[in-house]
């Protein structure tokens, strides 16, 4: 992906889990759910990975991504597939949990539960980590702002026809 994408890894607990997809698949306001086409747009792709085991075991996020179920009241037309564009699932899980561990160490000494919170490390185009923070993805802020946040609008190599003006 990189180069092409920038990438948004959202690691957490099976609820978390479970949250992150729903937001991306059902329909939570009174309009229909435009994130995925919006992350598509934005060239993001999100990685959700499941923890396990207090966070050092990656677990099958695949499996837990597909048994999400809508919550009475909230989720409107949940489509696990819905936002399969945007989401790519982690392989090789030793490899992942250790790519995280030093994260989630981190996290837990700020007294932050990456099981139920959970948290998400945003990389940029170029590979280098954009930000860090707890909980779910804002995607309204993190959408509105992502291109200026990382400077691909600003000569990011490689970006001119997308951004050259007419």
């Amino acid at each position: 992906f990189r180069r092409n994408n920038r990438v948004l890894i959202a690691a957490g607990g099976p609820e978390y889990v479970s949250a992150l997809c729903r937001s991306l698949n059902a329909d939570q306001r009174s309009d229909d759910n435009t994130i995925p086409s919006a992350l598509a747009n934005s060239d993001v792709m999100v990685v959700p990975v499941l923890l396990e085991q207090d966070g050092k075991v990656v677990g099958d996020t695949m499996a837990r991504w597909r048994d999400t179920q809508p919550v009475d009241g909230v989720d409107r037309n949940l489509n696990v597939d819905r936002a399969k564009e945007v989401v790519a699932f982690p392989r090789g899980n030793a490899a992942w949990a250790d790519y995280l561990d030093t994260e989630i160490e981190t996290a837990k000494q700020q007294g932050f539960d990456v099981m139920s919170k959970g948290f998400i490390i945003i990389v940029k185009k170029n590979g280098k980590i954009l930000r860090r923070a707890t909980g779910k993805p804002p995607w309204a802020d993190l959408l509105g702002t992502m291109e200026v946040m990382d400077g691909s609008k600003f000569g990011m190599p490689g970006d001119d026809e997308k951004y050259k003006s007419s």
